[in-house]
Order: C-alpha cells, then sequence, then structure tokens
C-alpha cells in the first residue's frame, strides 16, 4: 500500500515536525506578548475634524451670521462627511466635521484648511482659524498639586516642570485644569482716554509698534558680518509702564504707565480649582495611541514617589482617577476568569475523553493561545478589554476543533486501527467539517465587524481576535495534534482504567438506553417537535416585542466619578456660587459618612466653569462667575452595596437650593457612545420658535417615570443690549463699525501683541479698568474717538434696545438645531418606549403646530445605526454561512436543517436574560454580540451532527436509522463542544466585580443559548432534518405532474374545477396536513394578548375609572380564556380547534375594538391602550375574515385538485 501523501500526512508520520511547528507557535506567542501594548480599548481613529474660530466679545448670534455660516457653506460639500455640527458661542465658533469610517484624516484635513483659507468675509477681528483632527488620547491617571499657604502663580513653575518631567517618561502629552492662561492687562480709564483723545484701539498701536523684537538685517558683508536687531519686547509690568505714549507740546514724554494700570493677571473667565479648600492645579496624564498604559503607569507612579520628596513645605501631591488601575483590574479579572474557565474545560476533557487525548487536546489550548497573540501583535492589534474577552470565548473554539478530531481518532484506535492509520484518518475525515465549522463561526461574527461609529470599532476586536484564533487552532488541530496523538499511541493498545471503563459504561448506558430512545421519538414525533420548537422560538421573540424582556442599547454601569453642575442666574457673585459648592461638598460628606463613610475618595472644586461630561459635537463646558463644578471620584470595589444613583439621591436630600439657582445637574458618565440616554433633536429656521417647541417637549418628558436632568442646549443667556446710531453719531462720521470696535477694545480688550515666556503665552491687551467694565454707568459715559480726533460720550451717538439673548445656537448639518436631553434610571423607564410614546402622538403634534422637524441624537442615533449595520450583518452573515454548508454538503436543502439551529438558540439566550435579570444583568447590545457569537457555535455542532449522517447515507444507511445513528454516535462530540464553551464562559456570570458587568450580557447569550441550543441540535435538528428530506422526496415526486408536457392537464383540470363539488369534498381535517405550520400563529396571538396586561395595569394605577377598567379587564379574561382553550385543543390535536380559532380571532377582534373605543375616556394613559388594542383588533379581524378562510381553501383546493 502506497505511503500517505499531503501536508497532514508528512506532519503526522514525522518524529519531530509537530513538536518543532508547535515551537515556533509558541516562540511567536511570547513575542507578541512582550510587543503587545495594554490598555482599556483597543486603539481607532476617533474620524473628527474640528474648526476653532474665536472671536473674542461677539455674541452667539453675531458669530453664527459672521463665522459659523459661511464656513459652514465652505464645508458642507467636503467628501465623506458624515455628519456636520456647528456651535456659535460667546465669543467663538466651534465646528465638529464628522467624516465617514475609513476616510484619510490628513487628507481631509488639507481639504478642510483650503477651504477656509477661500472665505474672504470672515471679520478682520476675529482670531485665525485652528484646525485640527480629534487625537485619541487615554487618560492614564490625574495628579491634583495643591498649597496650603501659597497661590496658583507660585504653582504654575512646579507644575511646568513636572509637565516636562512626565513627557520625557513617555506620556502622550500633559493636559492642565486650573491653570489659568495669562494676559498683560493694560487699564486706561475712560477720563484718561477723553484727556489723551486716543482710543483703546490706537494706544495699542503703540504698544504693538514699540514692544516688539525685529531683526533689521546683517551688515558688513565685506568685513566680519554682524546681524542687525531690535530688542524692544517689554515683559513686565515695569516694562510696559515705561513705553512712550505721546511727547505733549513743551517737550515732555508721557509714558504708558502715566495713564494706565499694568498688572499680569489670569485671564477672564478662567476656572480655578480647590482641593480641600486649597488652591490647585491638576495634571492630565495621558497615553498616545502607541503607548503601553500599564509600563507609563508604573514609570509615573516611580516617578511621583520620587518627585513627592522634592515638593516645597505645604505643596501636595494626590493621584486620583488612576484609570490604569481599571485597566488592570479588568485586564486581572478576565485573565482570573479565563484561568478558571480553563481548568473547568480541562476537567471536561479528562471526563469525557481516553486521558492521553485529553492531554494532547489540553496542550493544544496554550499553543494556540500563544500562536493567537503572536497573530494578533503582527496584524497590529493589542491587549484590551474586547480582545481578552474574545480571547474567553475563544477557549471552546480552539478546544472544538482539537475534540472533534481528537474524539474521532480514539473511535478508531478502540475499533482496532493503527495510530497512524487513525491520527491521520482522524484529520482528513474531519478536515472539510471543521473548516466548514471555522467559516461560518467567522461569518456569524461579521456582523460586529461591520458596526459603524465607536461601539463598532470597539467590538471589532472580538471578529479581529476570532479569525486569529481559528487560523492558529487549525495550524494546532491538524498538523501539530495528529502528531502528538500518532507517536503517544504508536505502538501501544487503548486501554481504559477502571474509573474510565465505569464512566465510559456510564455514559453508554445514557447513550443507548436513553438518548437513543428519545431521539427515535422526536423524529416520529418530528411536526410536534418542530412546531413546539418554532413556537418557542416565537415566544422568544414576543417576549422582545411586547415589552417583557426589555432591550437596553447599552447596559447602565456605576462609574467611578460623579458630577455635581451648578448654574446660577447671570449676573451672580462668584462668591455665592463658591459657598453653595462648599455647601455641596459638605452635605456630601455627610452622606457618605452616613453610608458607610467609604464610598467618596476625592472631591475636586471647579469654580468658573459647568464642566460637564465630555461629547464631541455636543454639549460644551461654560465659562463664567455664575457656573461652578463639583468632580468627586467614587470608589468602584466589588465589596461595595451601593449604587452611584442611591449616593445621589441621599446627597440631593440634603440640600437646601438657595435663591438665584437656575439648575444643579448631578451625574454620572453615561456607559457606551457619547450622550444622553434621551436625546431628541428639533430642527427648525428660527431660535424662539425652537425655543418654544423644546419647553413642550420637556414638560411631556417630566411626566415619564425614571426621568430626571431634563434640558436642552439652547440656554437663555445674558441680557443683550442692541445700539445703533443716533443723528449726530452719524452727522460726526462715526460708523457702526468704529463704534463696534471701540466698545469691544473697552471691554473685551484690544489684543495689542502676543508673546512667549517660557511655556506661557501671554496676551497683552488694552482695556478700561476692572471697576469701569463691571458698572452699567461705564458704558454711557465712554469717551468715543470721532474720525476728527474729538472725545465724545456714548451715550450722545448710540441709542440702546434692551432684548433677550442664548448662550449657544447649534446648527446640526446646515440647521439651527436643538437637542432636548434628560437622563433615565433604566430600573424605572426604558428609553426605547418613551420615544415610541412620544412618536405616537407629542412629537407629531410638535412638527404640525411649530413647523419643526424631529430627529434623534446620542445614544438613540447610535443606537438606531448599530442596530441597522448589525442587520444588514447578520443578513451577509446568514447568506455567507448558507453558502458554506451548502458547498460542504452538496445540498440545498440540508443548510437548513442546521441553520434552524440558530433561532433556537435565540430562545435559550431570551430565557437566560429573564432567569438573570433580577440579578440586574440587562438585554444590551453586549447580548446581541453575544448571539452572534452563540450563532457561529451552535451551528459547529449541528454540521458535526449532519456530515456523519452524510457519511451514514453514502455508506447506504436508511435514513430513519441513519440519523438516529448519527445523533448517537456524535452526542459525545457534540456535548463536549458544548460544555467546554459553557465551561470556559461561567465564571463571568459569577462575577461581582464592576470590569465584568459589560461582559456578562454576553455570557449570558451564549452560555444559556448553548444549554438550551444543545437539546435543540439532538432532538430538533434531527426532526427537521427528517421533515426537509420528506419534503424533498415529495417535490421531487411533483416534477413529473408540473413539467411542461403536463400544463395542458393542469389547466383542464382548473377549468373543470366546481365550487359546488369543491364543498362535497371531505378533505382534509382540522389544522392537519400540510397546514401544520399554522400552528404557530396560536401561541404568537396568546402572547400578544398576554402582552397587554402591563397597559391595562398601569390604566388602573392611573385611576382609569371604572366604565373603561371593568369592561376591558372582562374582554381581556375572555381572550384570555379561549386562547388557552385553542392551543389545549391544538396541541391534543383535536378536531374542534379549527372552529375555536375563528371564534377566537372574531371575539379577540371586536373586543380589542370595544376597549380601543372605551380607553381614550381614561385621559393620556387610555391613549396608549386605544392604540395597542387598535393594531391587535386590526391583526385578528384581517386574520379571522381573509387569512384564515384563504388558507383552508387552498388546502382544500389543493386536495380536490391532486387527487
Amino acid at each position: 500500500m502506497s505511503e500517505p501523501r499531503g501536508l497532514i500526512a508528512s506532519f503526522t508520520q514525522h518524529k519531530v515536525a509537530s513538536n518543532l511547528l508547535m515551537l515556533l507557535m509558541v516562540m511567536l506567542g511570547f513575542l507578541g506578548l512582550n510587543r503587545l501594548n495594554t490598555q482599556l480599548f483597543p486603539n481607532f481613529d476617533f474620524d473628527y475634524i474640528t474648526v476653532t474660530i474665536p472671536w473674542r466679545g461677539a455674541s452667539p448670534e453675531d458669530v453664527q451670521r459672521s463665522i459659523t455660516i459661511p464656513v459652514e457653506q465652505a464645508i458642507k460639500t467636503l467628501p465623506n462627511t458624515k455628519k456636520l455640527i456647528a456651535r456659535s458661542q460667546q465669543g467663538a465658533s466651534a465646528i465638529f466635521i464628522e467624516l465617514e469610517d475609513g476616510t484619510d484624516l490628513g487628507l481631509a484635513l488639507d481639504e478642510v484648511r483650503q477651504r477656509i483659507d477661500s472665505i474672504r468675509n470672515l471679520p478682520q477681528d476675529a482670531e485665525r482659524p485652528v484646525i485640527q483632527k480629534i487625537t485619541n488620547y487615554s487618560l492614564v491617571t490625574s495628579i491634583m498639586v495643591s498649597t496650603e499657604n501659597g497661590s496658583l502663580e507660585e504653582l504654575r513653575p512646579l507644575v511646568r516642570n513636572m509637565e516636562d518631567e512626565i513627557l520625557a517618561l513617555g506620556a502622550g502629552k500633559v493636559d492642565f485644569l486650573g491653570l489659568p492662561e495669562e494676559e498683560m492687562a493694560i487699564q486706561v480709564p475712560a477720563a484718561a482716554l477723553h484727556d489723551l483723545r486716543m482710543s483703546l484701539g490706537e494706544i495699542g498701536n503703540r504698544v504693538r509698534n514699540f514692544s516688539q523684537d525685529i531683526p533689521a538685517g546683517t551688515v558688513g558683508r565685506d568685513d566680519a558680518a554682524k546681524q542687525l536687531r531690535a530688542l524692544g519686547q517689554r515683559r513686565d509690568e515695569r516694562a510696559f509702564a515705561d513705553l512712550p505714549l505721546i511727547t505733549t507740546a513743551d517737550g515732555q514724554q508721557l509714558s504708558l504707565g502715566d495713564v494706565a494700570i499694568i498688572e499680569r493677571r489670569p485671564r477672564d473667565d478662567q476656572p480655578t480649582l480647590t482641593y480641600q479648600g486649597n488652591p490647585a492645579i491638576e495634571l492630565q496624564v495621558m497615553r498616545g495611541e502607541d503607548g503601553d498604559m500599564l509600563e507609563l503607569a508604573d514609570k509615573v507612579r516611580s516617578w511621583g514617589a520620587d518627585y513627592r520628596a522634592t515638593l516645597p513645605e505645604g505643596v501636595q501631591m494626590t493621584f486620583y482617577f488612576e484609570a490604569w488601575k481599571l485597566v488592570q483590574e479588568r485586564i486581572s479579572t478576565l485573565l482570573w476568569n479565563g484561568i478558571t474557565g480553563l481548568l473547568l474545560v480541562i476537567a471536561t476533557l479528562y471526563f469525557f475523553l481516553n486521558a492521553r487525548v485529553a492531554w494532547w487536546v489540553t496542550v493544544g489550548i496554550p499553543v494556540s493561545f500563544m500562536a493567537t497573540l503572536g497573530l494578533v501583535w503582527l496584524f497590529g492589534g493589542t491587549i484590551n478589554m474586547i480582545s481578552l474577552f474574545g480571547l474567553i470565548l475563544a477557549l471552546g473554539i480552539i478546544v472544538d476543533d482539537a475534540i472533534v478530531v481528537g474524539e474521532d481518532t480514539l473511535t478508531h484506535l478502540q475499533q482496532g486501527e493503527s495510530a497512524q492509520r487513525a491520527a491521520l484518518g482522524g484529520a482528513r475525515r474531519m478536515f472539510w467539517p471543521v473548516v466548514a465549522s471555522s467559516t461560518t463561526t467567522i461569518a456569524a461574527f461579521l456582523p460586529l465587524g461591520m458596526m459603524s461609529g465607536a461601539m463598532g470599532k470597539i467590538a471589532f476586536d472580538i471578529p479581529f481576535v476570532m479569525i486569529c484564533v481559528i487560523l492558529a487552532s487549525l495550524l494546532e488541530c491538524f498538523l501539530v495534534l495528529p502528531g502528538h496523538l500518532h507517536h503517544s499511541f504508536r505502538g501501544i493498545q487503548v486501554k481504559a482504567s477502571g474509573l474510565r471503563e465505569r464512566i465510559d459504561a456510564g455514559f453508554n448506558r445514557l447513550r443507548e438506553e436513553r438518548f437513543r430512545p428519545l431521539v427515535a421519538w422526536a423524529i416520529r414525533h418530528r411536526h410536534l417537535v418542530s412546531v413546539s420548537a418554532v413556537a418557542a422560538f416565537i415566544l422568544a421573540l414576543s417576549l422582545i416585542a411586547t415589552g417583557w424582556l426589555k432591550f437596553t442599547f447599552f447596559p447602565p454601569v456605576d462609574g467611578d466619578q460623579l458630577r455635581a453642575v451648578v448654574e446660577f442666574s447671570s449676573g451672580t457673585d462668584r462668591n455665592q456660587v463658591d459657598r453653595f459648592l462648599a455647601q455641596l461638598e459638605t452635605a456630601l460628606n455627610e452622606t457618605n459618612e452616613e453610608l458607610g463613610g467609604h464610598l467618596v475618595k476625592t472631591v475636586i472644586s471647579h469654580h468658573g466653569a459647568a464642566a460637564g461630561f465630555p461629547n464631541p459635537g455636543g454639549r460644551m463646558e461654560k465659562y463664567g462667575d455664575e457656573y461652578g463644578t463639583l468632580v468627586v471620584e467614587v470608589y468602584v470595589g466589588s465589596d461595595r452595596q451601593i449604587s452611584n444613583d442611591e449616593l445621589i439621591q441621599s446627597w440631593r436630600d440634603k440640600l437646601t437650593l438657595p435663591a438665584g439657582l437656575d439648575q444643579l445637574t448631578i451625574s454620572q458618565p453615561e456607559a457606551g457612545p457619547p450622550g444622553k440616554p434621551i436625546e431628541v433633536k428639533l430642527t427648525g429656521s428660527d431660535a424662539p420658535t425652537l425655543k418654544q417647541a423644546s419647553l413642550a417637549l420637556q414638560e411631556r418628558l417630566n411626566d415619564f417615570s425614571g426621568v430626571s436632568n431634563v434640558d436642552d442646549d439652547l440656554p437663555y443667556g445674558k441680557e443683550q443690549l442692541t445700539f445703533e446710531l443716533t443723528a449726530r453719531g452719524r452727522a460726526l462720521g462715526l460708523t457702526l463699525n468704529e463704534v463696534a470696535s471701540q466698545l469691544r477694545a473697552a471691554f473685551d480688550g484690544n489684543l495689542a501683541q502676543l508673546y512667549n515666556e517660557e511655556d506661557e503665552e501671554i496676551e497683552v491687551r488694552v482695556m478700561l479698568p476692572d471697576n469701569e467694565r463691571r458698572q452699567f454707568s461705564a458704558l454711557e459715559r465712554l469717551p468715543v474717538i470721532t474720525p476728527q480726533g474729538e472725545a465724545i460720550a456714548l451715550r450722545d451717538v448710540v441709542n440702546f434696545d434692551a432684548r433677550k439673548g442664548v448662550d449657544l445656537l447649534r446648527r446640526v448639518n446646515g440647521e439651527l438645531a436643538v437637542t432636548v436631553y434628560a437622563d433615565l434610571d433604566p430600573e424605572q423607564g426604558n428609553a426605547n418606549e418613551i420615544i415610541a410614546s412620544l412618536n405616537d402622538s407629542t412629537l407629531p403634534d410638535l412638527k404640525a403646530k411649530y413647523g419643526i422637524g424631529v430627529g434623534y441624537e446620542g445614544k438613540l442615533q447610535e443606537q438606531a445605526d448599530n442596530l441597522k449595520d448589525m442587520a444588514t450583518g447578520a443578513l451577509l452573515g446568514l447568506a455567507l454561512i448558507y453558502v458554506v454548508l451548502a458547498w460542504v454538503f452538496s445540498s440545498y436543502s440540508w443548510p437548513l436543517a442546521i441553520m434552524t439551529a440558530i433561532f433556537f438558540g435565540l430562545t435559550g439566550a431570551v430565557i437566560g436574560h429573564i432567569l438573570t435579570a433580577p440579578f440586574g444583568i440587562k438585554f444590551s447590545m453586549f447580548s446581541a454580540m453575544g448571539l452572534f457569537g452563540l450563532s457561529g457555535i451552535i451551528v459547529n455542532d449541528s454540521i458535526v451532527l449532519v456530515s456523519f449522517y452524510q457519511q451514514l447515507v453514502a455508506e447506504g444507511m436508511e435514513r430513519f436509522e441513519a440519523i438516529v445513528e448519527a445523533c448517537v454516535r456524535r452526542l459525545r462530540a457534540v456535548l463536549l463542544t458544548s460544555i467546554t464553551t459553557i465551561a470556559g464562559l461561567t465564571p463571568i456570570l459569577f462575577e461581582s466585580s464592576l470590569q465584568a458587568q459589560f461582559l456578562k450580557p454576553m455570557a449570558v447569550s451564549i452560555v444559556f443559548g448553548l444549554l438550551f441550543g444543545t437539546v435543540l441540535i439532538l432532538l430538533v435538528v434531527p426532526a427537521m432534518l427528517m421533515l426537509i428530506e420528506e419534503q424533498r422526496d415529495r417535490f421531487q415526486g411533483l416534477g413529473p405532474h408540473l413539467a411542461p408536457t403536463n400544463w395542458g392537464e393542469l389547466a383542464r383540470r382548473a377549468w373543470r374545477f366546481d365550487p359546488i363539488h369543491y364543498r362535497q369534498q371531505a378533505g382534509p381535517q382540522g389544522l392537519g396536513g400540510h397546514l401544520w405550520w399554522v400552528m404557530i400563529l396560536g401561541p404568537w396571538l396568546l402572547l400578544t394578548i398576554v402582552g397587554k396586561l402591563p397597559l391595562l395595569l398601569q390604566a388602573l394605577k392611573a385611576d382609569a375609572g371604572l366604565l373603561v377598567i371593568a369592561p376591558s379587564a372582562l374582554l381581556w379574561l375572555v381572550m384570555m380564556g379561549l386562547g388557552g382553550a385553542f392551543l389545549w385543543q391544538l396541541f391534543r390535536r383535536r378536531q374542534r380547534a379549527t372552529g375555536l380559532a375563528v371564534h377566537w380571532l372574531l371575539v379577540t377582534g371586536f373586543g380589542s375594538l370595544l376597549i380601543a373605543a372605551l380607553a381614550p375616556l381614561s385621559g393620556r394613559q387610555g391613549e396608549l391602550l386605544a392604540g395597542a388594542f387598535w393594531s391587535l383588533a386590526g391583526w385578528s379581524l384581517f386574520t379571522a375574515v381573509i387569512v384564515l378562510p384563504l388558507l383552508f381553501w387552498s388546502r382544500r383546493s389543493a386536495h380536490t385538485l391532486t387527487r
């Protein structure tokens, strides 16, 4: 007999090839492990470009008209633009350009610069546009530097030195909070301007001309060349004070210090920080895209320990918000769960398999993992929370492939084959089934790779890791494992130990005495089994559709940070705001003590800023004396018993809100995509109209339970004074532009120049003194310099008019927009249900009344986009799975039997979420991700089953016996692949740490889906396979009847069809025959009726009235009773089920009509009830009057025509 050939044969026969390949895979893994970066989430680019144009002193309306709209017009046709958000606020325009995934940001940046450079009508005194992309930096740790006795100015050089040293350690960048930017304020009183007959702009020009360093060329090139320079730049108050201003008629020189107060100080509206009541500056240490977070954190901590010893007396350095600890804890959690799962997997292997086979399968697990890490590194991946979860999820896949090959080899060894023949035969026999299962697994995870937005970029690591795992697993199970099994069993007769024999004997008894009769029964009752499985699937869908199992886009998880944002009325003194911040901190400390004293770790006060959580393109920080923020770091250990929501509520209960407080928002960062749980976008052309519509929507949102912090991003701002020139002003030759320029210089300062001093950029501004700028009385007395050089009071040349202003104007894709947003307690309300309720009545009414457009933003928009992408990906994935299976089995129908397992796995996932819901595990986007993984795993089990059935049929076995035998013979392999995957993920279900909460929904979907799906694979797939085989035979038998040669006979039969004769035919009775699948309509309708119970209960709680509740409840009970009776008759196969179905549908239809007519009498809650029962009535009557008669007629007609 010739020697077997091929790559698998070569590795199987060679003495050392398998070990050498295993060694190379391990070495590649160690290389990757050494080079891979460690971080919280995968690397990805933010597809954002920002354009910021400051225009100091300008109102939001002026900024929008003069800057935002021209820039928007210039860039609105930018290629690959997904969304364009423009914000016009006091003194600046900020534009956010969101680009499509995969756009070349470098080219896009150049295009934006060119387009903005081409704009010719931007205000002359606006600053240069700043155009940049958002770089993906992530926080490693924050460092708070505070001083007990000093000032912020004393801390400034210290923190700048710290910045340099931290950057030298490898940090990507260091951001500062509470380090005010400085200015050189040259304050000239109005009286001095009047006497000098000079405007602030003219004084600014004098400063600019005298205070600068100017190169003047090179002299003496033929001799010793020297450079000429003018060194006139002033850098301190005294130098500016000596700057010459004018020379009087008698020859005396008047310097700037003679008429102005000169002071270097923080710029206006710069926020400051305090920590424990002391001035403080925060340094945020950021990791660059290529940096390793844990490595950088270790360096910074070591540096901090050394640097702390060199700090001046009274200066403290505190580390807090240490994000690297979260990364370390999450990675440790996943590693621990992975190791625990691995031990459970190994125990399962040794229980089911021969010790030698179990050993070599176990050895393959770390080898495959190491090779996977090497491949992840080669393809540019990182170690992060998502990739680690992918590796844990892959534990079952790695084991599955090796189990299939090892179990087949063991079976043939026990049948007496040689070690080489059994090992090589096992690898070859299982090659295409394993390759097919690997391909279908990749196809199942494909939807995760097709998601857009931040969620898609984060989730992409799972299919990426899966592909690497599958490549490594294929190498191990076909090139390494067969060689190990060959050499391990060569010359050895397979003998089982006493324990092994007892285990195998027990398993064989279970398989032959219990499982074989059960499979045979399922195949004989294939219609009942199939319909029951379909009914269970519909039950699962209806539980989601009717709201019994609520869908939450992103599971709420307590974070380590709270923020209390305070907004007082415009003009409130900063001291009053600071007093309330102190009151907030005191109340928080008291609350913390009452709740155990361990929840609050750090509290920092931000003065002069409303510093909410960051959101690209959304709400931004506000600056001014009337704002303040308390930032709180909270403990998030697994032993914590009190949630953030409970802490916030207890904190609020202790507060007494002062007069003048416009808004107090206490919140934690939202998990997942940026934005609030509820964000509704209103668009139009008129800000006042949008504000009215926003207020109406806010009032409606406040009616929903669980909704809090309702607000919008079109806040009323400071009162505005508009002015126009008087007749005298025009006669004097003044223009609005000249007057506005002088006013802006007086109250916001005329920017004379900028100069750098070490790391600081200093603005030199000429302005009125602070005591004049802050008083209305100074406005009318302000001297305005005319073109003739005369000084005249402002009140003589302009008229003022007061109006209400806004703080912010926001445009989305060229339309003026306002976003109404709200927080939501997921225990009390569901965002999808609230939006559905708003869509029913409130939003259409607003659109009709105010003529506005309505859309969604934030999480709602991201949810809609992601669900759409996942649906598209799921369809493509299912199509690919079908193509692969059809190719492997050379059949169009068999893949359908295999793929039914995917849908039945969903049933188990839903049941799992219902069982785990009391423990706080939400049905969320992560659950849907788990369903994709479940699809790939569950199909693999079906492939093993059907491939063996195909082999038995090819050997000539009868179909019924072949299906039963395939199920019995592959029981061990199917159970092993399912149990090992379940064992690998089970530890995550019992993990109580914060770090595991995101991953629990995914684990629930897979674990419970596999538990339920494995039973269906072993019972339902055989039944479905038998049905498909029967239908295929039937269709093949119809071939001669439908052949073109028989079309004439079919036409004659149709022409001679007699309805009277048809009605006299007995035909099939009941719901049997070829309409067995109609039985699934019953459970669906019954569950739809059950789903109306929560609405009836809500109406009862809302005191809807006896006239509505009594008949509605009675009719609902009658519908339920008839439905239950129908299902009882149906599954007992009684003939009365047919008539009962019609009566049930009619009663449900007309009863629902009656409830829908009565419900509006009970108010708003009744409107929701009426809408739900209107749809039920329409569906029931349509089915009873049209669908059911057509189905019965078609069945009896088919019976008559084909006799």
